[in-house]
Order: C-alpha cells, then structure tokens, then sequence
C-alpha cells in the first residue's frame, strides 16, 4: 500500500461513492475503482460492501478507515514539526471549543494570535464538551478548549481559566424583583437548558444533585443564544456562562437572580490527547491563550 491508494481509499469513505472521490480528486471512476481492488488484492480483504446503490465499509474497510486517519495525522504533525524548524510562525492547529468557548473566548484569542502569528491557520469547530473530547481521541482536532468535566483517561487538560454560572430570568419573571431565592424555589422553576453532553448541562445537574434540590427541565435547545432569547421572552428560566451574558445583563433584558447558599462554578480547560506531539506551535499557542485569559 503506498499513500496514493490510502488517500483515494479515504476520499471514498468521506464521500461515499466511487465517483464523488473521483470528482474531488479529478480522477476518473475506473482509476479509483483499480486502486481499492488492488488494495483489496494485497491484503486479501474486502473493503466494501455495495448495498444496493450505496457502499458500506466492510470490517476490515473500517480498520483501514481508522488507521489511514491516524496516519495522515502523523504525516500533518511531520509537516508542522519541519516547518516550525525552518520557521516558528507557520504551522496550522485544528481547534474545537465547546459552545461557550467557542462563541464568547475563542476567536478573540485567535484574533490576538494571529496578529503575532500571521501565517499560521487556525480553523475551528464548536460543539458540545463531549463531542470536542471525542474529536480528540479520534484526532480529528489537534487542541480543545472546553468547559465541562472530561471522563477520559487518554486526555491530558491543562487549566485555563475559572467561570461561574449565572441564574437568570426575564425582567417580567417573579423573581426579577427579589435580590435573592432559596434554594427551594429552584425545584418550582421551569427550566431551559442546553442538551445532554454539555458542560453547562453537566454542571447544572450535578451542582443541584450536590445540594438535593429537585428541578425539571422544560426545554432543551443546542444554542445558548436561542437560550437567551427564550428566557427573555419568559418562557423559563435558565443557568449560562457570564460570559455569554455582558450585553443582556447590561441592557436588563435578563436578570441574574442570586440563589442562597448555591453557586456553579466550573473551570476552563485546554485539552489533547495524551499520545499527542506538541510541536513549538502548540505550545505557543498554549502559552499565548494562558496569558491572554
């Protein structure tokens, strides 16, 4: 097998058919289909199985699949690490940040860094805590900056920062007009919070269960501005980053209610795989965000 046939194997799977891969790498159809017979005739395996008009990874095409990623990641990582021999500021880094990271922190630091650094890439993804740290061990993502908790012991995370979560309700909720709430009255409450597999979502539930207070969760939404808006328009309350919150605390469009003897705070967090190189770039970049915070 050489690198030729990995990658056209590789663009078949991403794009799901012999003639897409063809397209994208501008071969045509009965080139493609000779490289993944020939790999298939080297190792004696077969790699897909054509149901119907559709191509499935076989087993043994699954294994390829997973392998032909990690080594084009080593092939990247060698890249990066020759380049940063000849020259510290060129390089790229795959970034992913959950939500609120990624919305309120993240691109005012790349922001800043690439200011320093102007021939560096730095593409980014957001999604929640749980797939960020799954992009990771999948090494899809080179770094991850997130804010829930991380339950791999492949993964190596380095503090960032400290955040608490603000309660808040519209102006028109009955609490807008106390200066405090007991903790009871949580467990009255209509809840709007983001899905299962969030940081935030993981604090909430595990603070409130710390001091047994029941709750009920009304709505869920993937978007913390979809959050915003309906808890602005009273359909519940809700529990969000104070990042996320300066301009609607600033115009009172939201209120933040303090709750007697609860707070939710969490921490920051910069994250890799464990087995990850980190080349001049990364721990550049690792420092810069550390002192930029």
């Amino acid at each position: 097998m050489n690198f030729r046939e990995l990658n056209i194997f590789l663009s078949v799977c991403e794009y799901g058919s012999m003639s897409e891969a063809a397209k994208h790498l501008y071969m045509t159809q009965p080139a493609i289909s000779q490289a993944i017979s020939e790999l298939e005739e080297e190792y004696n395996v077969k790699l897909f199985d054509r149901i119907g008009k559709k191509l499935v990874l076989t087993h043994a095409g699954e294994i390829l699949r997973d392998y032909g990623k990690k080594i084009n990641l080593l092939l990247m990582e060698t890249e990066n690490t020759l380049q940063n021999i000849s020259d510290t500021k060129t390089g790229k880094l795959k970034l992913g940040a959950s939500r609120t990271v990624g919305t309120y922190l993240l691109p005012k630091i790349i922001g800043k860094f690439l200011k320093l650094y102007a021939n560096v890439e730095l593409p980014f993804c957001i999604n929640n805590t749980s797939e960020i740290v799954n992009m990771i061990l999948n090494s899809e993502i080179d770094l991850g900056i997130v804010e829930g908790p991380i339950h791999s012991n492949s993964i190596e995370k380095k503090h960032l920062l400290d955040d608490e979560l603000y309660l808040i309700c519209s102006k028109e909720h009955q609490w807008a007009k106390k200066n405090i709430i007991q903790m009871d009255d949580l467990s009255k409450a209509d809840f709007i919070m983001r899905e299962v597999g969030s940081g935030t979502r993981e604090v909430f539930e595990n603070t409130m269960k710390s001091h047994n207070v029941e709750y009920d969760i009304k709505l869920e939404l993937n978007s913390i501005e979809a959050i915003k808006k309906a808890v602005e328009a009273n359909l519940g309350v809700s529990v969000i980053s104070k990042l996320a919150l300066n301009e609607e605390l600033k115009s009172s469009k939201l209120i933040k209610i303090e709750i007697e003897g609860i707070k939710f705070t969490r921490k920051f967090n910069i994250i890799y795989h464990k087995d990850k190189y980190l080349s001049d770039l990364h721990k550049k970049f690792i420092d810069f965000i550390c002192s930029v915070k």
